[in-house]
């Protein structure tokens, strides 16, 4: 910033200096005074001109890059800040950190960063108006003044009409969001599978094609009055501009200023009119970047600041947790509607025992675990662990103590080591418990057939990538949760992690997992009622309560909801 300021300060005076010595220039040629100084000057000045061009531009793109990269980082800190995931699933966040943040990939120049250089070369500018506006009183006092007087009003007024723009902008928003999606749908590789296969490419070019012509109309709506407007106020102000020129050509035909003074004064107000140069892209630059930047601070006094709720970093250390147990005790949850999907649970988990907890799609199941993991916080009733509220927990401990495999778990398009060991991000360098994990639930030879083993990305867009098929993904995942518990966790979640594997497939692996992770808490979710069976203990979920529990063989005696189910499940796989 330092630089650019020194930059945009001698690029402003460039051409006050220009204009000067073509003044000594005419005075001297009118005089018939010697002519090769002021020619050599003048020829030093322009070409310092055209070295300074790039030198600008080089300073102007290192300044925005910087300040944009600090942009994306703070709304990146401020996103992952509060403890809890509900503020990123409202609109209103996602479109302000879009805002804040991506729009730094689509126009560099339209973002903080540009708006950091723009504002220096609006100062410059400023600087060079003010500058020249003194030459000019040099040689007119009322000219420099009138002109100021027109010049100043309008430039106020056009910045103002300009700022229809970002509004404009600002209310379109999340309708941008919903076209990029559309967008996205016809050349992101999950989607085109399906665009292809019920061809879907005219749905979706018309689509993309109403919400388009909406922004656009909206956006280009806003900008026609900006710049009629605009338009008609330098219409109005040429012939003020005009009257200027006459009235300094006026006053050098009567001798006063002479051929010099003539020289200096038009240039001299030729710089102070060009503030109202509309082709500038000072004004844009600033105000779209302070658009993203006022999106950033909003984030940050919202989700990420004291507004946001607590990030969970200044409670209890959780390591050694549980010792004893972990117990919901009234908890009722629900996203935002009036349907609750929790309502009035209690259950209690012993430390080092398996519970199985089963129930049809939408009974609560995951709801459960992201509160167990700290994701959401139950709208009443507690969570505790060893006795201990989990908001008093630090949460980062917390979940170190967790390994969690969620349904929707993340194929991460990163190195399959980067797969593996995201689950204890302080042992990933330890090979040997990559390879233990991936051993263990059947991956080792998938990773070992890769183009370069665990450096290989997981991604086919990639150079040197390959993909995985479902079962194969799964496996990965499984195998994440392991390197968590190789890195130290004590409680192992797997939330219907092998949606990819048959029935059989299913029970084997479940019943690997409780014979590998014995002495650890684990906790198996899932809606196959027959896949479970060795579990310490089974926990029936339904419509957000606990309506059975018990053994595999006490809940198929007492012939209650769980052997209905296993039953009406079992029989599907005999016939």
């Amino acid at each position: 910033m330092i630089t650019l300021v020194f930059v945009e300060l001698v690029q402003a005076m460039l051409p006050l200096a220009v204009i000067t010595v073509i003044g000594v220039l005419v005075g001297r040629v009118a005089d018939g005074g010697p002519v090769a100084l002021p020619l050599a000057a003048l020829s030093v000045l322009l070409l310092a001109q055209q070295l300074l061009a790039p030198l600008r531009s080089a300073v102007h793109f290192s300044v925005t890059r910087r300040v944009d990269g600090e942009v994306r980082t703070r709304a990146m800190e401020a996103a992952c800040r509060p403890a809890g995931i509900a503020a990123l699933e409202d609109p209103t966040t996602v479109d302000l950190l879009t805002l804040a943040g991506g729009n730094i990939d689509r126009h560099w120049y339209a973002t903080p960063g540009g708006a950091a250089a723009a504002f220096v070369a609006l100062g410059g500018r400023y600087l060079q108006v003010a500058a020249a506006a003194l030459i000019l009183a040099r040689v007119s006092i009322p000219v420099a003044v009138g002109l100021l007087a027109v010049v100043v009003p309008c430039f106020v007024l056009s910045r103002r009409w300009a700022g229809r723009r970002i509004r404009a902008y600002r209310d379109t928003h999340g309708m941008g969001r919903a076209s990029r999606y559309t967008s996205g749908m016809a050349n992101t590789p999950a989607y085109a599978k399906e665009t292809r296969m019920f061809g879907l490419l005219g749905w979706l070019l018309d689509r993309f094609g109403g919400q388009w012509d909406e922004i656009a109309e909206t956006r280009f709506a806003a900008s026609r009055v900006a710049v009629r407007r605009i338009v008609i106020l330098l219409a109005a102000v040429a012939p003020l501009v005009a009257v200027a020129f006459v009235v300094v050509g006026r006053a050098a035909l009567d001798g006063d200023p002479d051929a010099r003074g003539l020289a200096v004064a038009l240039q001299a107000a030729l710089l102070v009119v060009a503030i109202l140069d509309p082709r500038s892209d000072e004004i844009y630059q600033l105000d779209f970047g302070l658009a993203a930047h006022d999106a950033l601070v909003q984030i940050e006094t919202t989700i990420g600041g004291p507004g946001g709720g607590s990030d969970g970093s200044r409670g209890r250390d959780a390591a050694g947790l549980p010792s004893r147990e972990i117990r919901f005790s009234g908890v009722r949850f629900s996203y935002g509607s009036d349907e609750r999907v929790l309502e009035g649970l209690d259950l209690a988990i012993p430390a080092g025992s398996s519970l199985a907890v089963v129930g049809m799609n939408g009974a609560g199941k995951t709801t459960l675990v992201k509160l167990l993991a700290g994701l959401y916080e139950p709208e009443a009733g507690s969570i505790t662990v060893d006795g201990i509220p989990l908001g008093e927990l630090d949460l980062a401990s917390w979940r170190r103590q967790l390994g969690v495999i969620f349904q929707d778990f993340v194929r991460y398009e990163l190195p399959a080591s980067n797969n593996v060991a995201f689950g204890g991000l302080h042992r990933a360098g330890d090979v040997a418990a990559l390879d233990r994990a991936a051993a263990r639930t059947g991956v080792a030879d998938v990773v070992g057939s890769l183009p370069r083993g665990w450096d290989t990305p997981l991604a086919r867009h990639y150079t040197g990538g390959a993909d995985l098929s479902g079962g194969q993904w799964q496996r990965v995942a499984l195998a994440r949760a392991l390197f968590a518990v190789e890195a130290g966790a004590r409680v192992l979640v797997l939330d219907e992690p092998t949606a990819n594997l048959d029935v059989r497939a299913e029970a084997g692996l479940f019943e690997e997992f409780l014979g590998l992770t014995t002495g650890l808490t684990t906790i198996l979710i899932s809606h196959r009622f027959s896949t479970v069976r060795q579990a310490d203990r089974i926990c029936v979920l339904d419509r957000g309560q606990i309506v059975e529990q018990g053994t595999h063989d006490d809940l198929v005696a007492a012939g209650g909801r769980y052997a209905q189910l296993f039953l009406l499940q079992a029989a599907r796989f005999r016939g």
